[in-house]
């Protein structure tokens, strides 16, 4: 009998790879400065640019806004929060198979453009985090005119 997988086209698979690759490199790192192991749970993020606004969509199915923490320091963004386990474990009670992650995360997304970091908003719906940041004009994309003195001998 032959097994069937699904196969969800190269797109998908090369992205399971990045964020697969992501943390092992972020375990690697933080292991070497002896901060302890990185989280194993890597959100998914959507980086979305719609010419006036940046929008960041995280998947934190399970986490509640207060255990949310967002902050940006330059042009990086980054996501840290807490996913509080439901099922603790107690005497008779033994666990076949646990997939779902508990604990602490963090993320940190470059962003593309300049941003309005005071104007930033925030929404925890549904799972889905949502972080809107209206852009500002990059003035080095600009052109503009620079006079030239001569100078008298």
């Amino acid at each position: 009998m032959r097994r069937s997988t699904k196969f969800y086209g190269p797109i998908v698979e090369l992205s399971r790879l990045q964020s697969e690759l992501n943390r092992l490199f972020a375990a690697f790192v933080d292991a070497k400065k002896g901060l302890g192991s990185a989280s194993a749970w890597d959100p998914s993020v959507d980086l979305v640019d719609d010419g006036e606004r940046i929008r960041v969509l995280v998947e934190l199915p399970g986490v509640e806004a207060e255990d949310v923490r967002v902050t940006i320091k330059g042009k990086v963004l980054t996501i840290r929060g807490s996913k509080k386990g439901r099922i603790r474990a107690k005497e008779g009670i033994r666990f076949f198979c646990m997939e779902r992650y508990f604990g602490a995360f963090a993320k940190s997304i470059p962003l593309p453009r300049p941003v309005n970091t005071h104007q930033a908003k925030t929404s925890l719906r549904n799972g889905l985090l949502e972080v809107t940041l209206p852009r500002v004009p990059d003035q080095r994309e600009k052109e503009y005119e620079i006079a030239v003195e001569g100078m008298e001998e």
